[in-house]
């Protein structure tokens, strides 16, 4: 027997029973020898992907009938919604651990992160006007900012340490101590006027001026920095070594980077308030049963979405999975998103992003590449990628770098390229997939692999304007 909790209710025993008999045929038909038995098996197994959404809908009526405050999910119900896994039916590989995977929790950065179990239980406190519990795998937004903060302390202590240990090598005027102290007070309000925030866009004259002469000051401390160093390197006794400078560039890059991450996430708790309440309002006169049909209404708006990742894979659409398959671990895919946005932070300078905010991680059932939901300003990512889990990202973040281009500075330049002029916007679209991926996996770490026209072309989008 499954889902134990719901052993007396026969919407959800049904539903399981009807997979479950689906199952000893699939399972019968696979490991027959008979080659016809083999397309068969196949057909079984194509048949059964109803069966996923049978059991969640079933899962979901059973347990909103009392129509608590808040659901949850047991770690059978998780690893079944998550994954569409069901130990000893549908089973994940022998050495994969539950209790790893379901302790596993995301390190605070600007993406909010969630399963799609997460997503369930969000969008029925949302519906009731209810706060949103945290994910599983992830952090409220404010412990995801605290999170932030603390890595940009540690930075600026790593990268004032490297400038340190350099200044006593190379003697010079630059005041060290005043030039630390500078970047450290004043990168919060220099990036405020270099990503025209809010605060500094719709401001009084007086808050305007002093955020301006922050932002001037931090310049200049910023150029000497980078200054002496570059000097350091000029050095005829004993230039400090290339790789010295390139890491202090690195280290204060970072920094500059984690202060963008941090604004943005603040500008964010405005439009994810918003955006709640436009969905508690809309629900706020409906009775318990017609909540509840909202809810399953925008489960079935998702069905289609989750089959993206894998029509665009061109492989099985069925989000139940494979037997002794291994699924991602969400920590570690979610730092690959962390190292692709950090290369691309103009990925937030769009319309889009002003109005809606950073887009939501959905890990989400079955197989694929990530992909982007433009209904919902989602990224959806498949727990069980092709073609490797830096793929699978990249991917994910092309599809939002193209359907959020409404002011088509990517699309126009890419379209220029000669070799694309012919294509339809479909298969312009899957190259820029392909080719962006290559661009955050292979070029911008080292490795020339795109054709010299489209290299051109990314190194004019993509490579970070001077802001001052």
């Amino acid at each position: 027997m499954a889902f134990k909790r719901w052993k007396d209710n026969p919407e959800v025993q049904d539903a399981y029973g009807k997979l479950e008999d689906q199952l000893r045929k699939y399972y019968q038909l696979a490991s027959s020898e008979k080659k016809e038995d083999r397309p068969q098996a196949q057909k079984v197994w194509a048949n059964m992907s109803s069966s996923y959404w049978e059991i969640i809908l079933a899962l979901v009526d059973a347990q909103t009938q009392t129509n608590p405050a808040k659901l949850t999910f047991d770690p059978e119900e998780r690893v079944f919604i998550d994954l569409g896994c069901l130990p000893g039916a549908l089973p994940l590989a022998k050495d994969f651990d539950f209790k790893k995977y379901l302790a596993t929790k995301c390190a605070p950065d600007i993406f909010p992160v969630m399963t799609f179990s997460d997503f369930i239980i969000e969008a029925w406190a949302i519906i009731n006007g209810n706060p949103a519990p945290d994910p599983v795998i992830g952090m409220s937004l404010e412990n995801r900012i605290a999170g932030l903060n603390e890595m940009l302390f540690n930075a600026q202590g790593e990268r004032n340490e490297f400038l340190s240990k350099i200044a006593s090598a190379y003697p010079s005027k630059l005041n060290v101590r005043q030039t630390i102290d500078t970047l450290n007070e004043l990168l919060i309000p220099a990036m405020k006027v270099i990503m025209r925030v809010p605060e500094y866009r719709e401001g009084d004259e007086a808050t305007r001026q002093k955020l301006a002469q922050s932002r001037k000051a931090y310049i200049d401390a910023e150029k000497n920095a980078l200054l002496f160093v570059s000097s350091a390197n000029k050095n005829e006794e004993k230039p400090l070594p290339l790789a010295q400078v390139e890491k202090f560039e690195a280290l204060h890059e970072k920094t500059r980077v984690i202060a963008k991450k941090i604004l943005y996430s603040q500008i964010d708790a405005v439009k994810i308030a918003r955006r709640s309440k436009k969905i508690t309002d809309n629900c706020a006169a409906m009775s318990p049963q017609m909540k509840r049909s909202e809810l399953k209404n925008m489960l079935v708006k998702k069905r289609e979405y989750l089959t993206v990742p894998a029509k665009n894979a061109r492989c099985d659409t069925s989000l139940l999975c494979q037997p002794g398959s291994t699924p991602i671990d969400y920590a570690k895919d979610y730092e690959i998103f962390r190292e692709f946005n950090s290369m691309d932070m103009d990925m937030f300078n769009v319309p889009r992003v002003r109005m809606y905010g950073i887009p939501r991680i959905i890990f989400v059932p079955g197989q694929g590449l990530g992909t982007y939901d433009w209904s919902d300003h989602t990224l959806i990512v498949p727990a069980f990628p092709v073609g490797g889990e830096d793929k699978s990202v990249s991917y994910a973040l092309g599809t939002f770098r193209w359907d959020s281009d409404e002011d088509r500075k990517v699309k126009t330049p890419y379209e220029g390229i000669k070799e694309n002029k012919k294509k339809s916007l479909l298969a312009l679209a899957s190259s820029f997939y392909k080719d962006y991926s290559v661009w955050l996996t292979k070029e911008k770490r080292g490795y020339r692999l795109l054709p010299r026209e489209i290299h051109k072309v990314f190194v004019q989008i993509f490579t970070q304007k001077p802001e001052e």
